[in-house]
């Protein structure tokens, strides 16, 4: 009876051990993420990890125009989770540069996550090599995706040293661009001024993941915040100059939700280089029509100088002093012995 007994316990002990490995759906921790997504954002990082704002909403260093309601967070290497569900739509992270100037606005990488309600999460400056996720992925909040990092224009708060930092705006949906307008958004593991994180602020992140238990009180923000964006950079230098434009088949359909924006985050961070193509263009036809002009007086000129240099020594060579004096003494000499002899018989 008992070894009959010690038979079943192994039996079950064996079968508890390889359920946990087998992906039952509806178990929690194994089912496949929503898409569309729940809604609410929790902060991008492990659950009960403690980072700073380092650089807030609408402001004159670079969070204005398309990064209007774009957050940074003083992730320094640091792991990168899901702040939402939702599926890989953009990710690169082939580049090991960066630095304060907008030279370095294509070589930064990123992740943008869809979340399937015209929104999309976007997670910028990763380190090289360090994305975890494919195109395609469903990804679960709190989910690691990536490490934070450098690249791209990552800049201190002096404007002047590159610095390794976490880039996080929710944006428009646009699936051939990763960088479109920002915004307005509230985290619901940030219990006080409305969800929205406050620049040189700390915040304990409340994303645990799936499976774990939730040890922080999450405030569900559901309201949605008005987006008017004011904030006009200082530093003209540190634009993003790619990639802003939508596809052209887009704005016939959804206009609002795609040009609208973009003429609204142009007119706020690009009135220097909207005059400065106006005029670019137009000196552009003026020259060609004067350097057309220039050349004709040149072919004139040349043939005058050159009429006048052959006739000079043409006058002179022909009047010699020497042959006109020759002649004229031959001439006199000839009739003068033939008169003689005829009048002498």
């Amino acid at each position: 009876m008992a070894f009959f007994a010690s038979a079943i316990f192994g039996a079950v002990t064996l079968i508890a051990a390889i359920v946990p490995a087998i992906n039952i759906p509806g178990r929690p921790g194994t089912e496949t993420p929503l898409f569309p997504a729940v809604p609410g954002y929790v902060l991008p990082w492990a659950g009960g990890e403690i980072h700073a704002v380092s650089q807030g909403e609408e402001t004159t260093f670079t969070h204005n125009g398309l990064a209007a309601y774009a957050f940074d967070f003083d992730l320094s290497y640091t792991t990168v989770v899901a702040s939402r569900s939702g599926k890989v739509i953009l990710a690169y992270a082939g580049s090991n540069s960066g630095g304060c100037s907008r030279f370095y606005s294509s070589s930064t990488n990123y992740v943008a996550i869809d979340h399937g309600d015209g929104t999309v999460g976007l997670y910028l400056h990763l380190a090289y090599d360090s994305v975890s996720v494919n195109i395609g992925d469903l990804v679960a909040q709190g989910q690691p995706i990536a490490i934070s990092g450098e690249t791209g224009v990552t800049c201190s708060d002096d404007g002047r040293d590159p610095g390794p930092h976490l880039h996080f705006q929710v944006e428009q949906f646009d699936a051939d661009h990763y960088l479109t307008q920002s915004l307005p958004i509230a985290f619901d593991d940030i219990p006080e001024k409305g969800g929205v994180p406050v620049e040189g602020r700390s915040y304990v992140s409340g994303n645990f993941g799936r499976g774990k238990p939730q040890k922080i009180k999450l405030t569900p923000y559901r309201v949605s915040r008005e987006f008017n964006p004011k904030a006009v950079p200082l530093n003209a230098d540190l634009i993003p100059k790619e990639p802003v434009a939508a596809p052209t088949s887009t704005p016939t359909d959804t206009p609002t939700a795609t040009e609208t924006p973009r003429p609204l985050a142009e007119s706020l961070i690009t009135p220097i280089p909207t005059d400065t193509r106006v005029p670019s263009e137009t000196p552009t036809q003026t020259p060609t029509t004067e350097a057309t002009a220039i050349p004709a007086p040149p072919t004139a000129p040349p043939p005058p100088p050159a009429t006048n240099t052959p006739v000079p020594p043409t006058d002179t060579a022909v009047v010699p002093p020497t042959q006109t004096l020759t002649p004229t003494p031959a001439a006199t000499a000839t009739p003068t012995p033939t008169d003689t002899p005829v009048t002498g018989p």
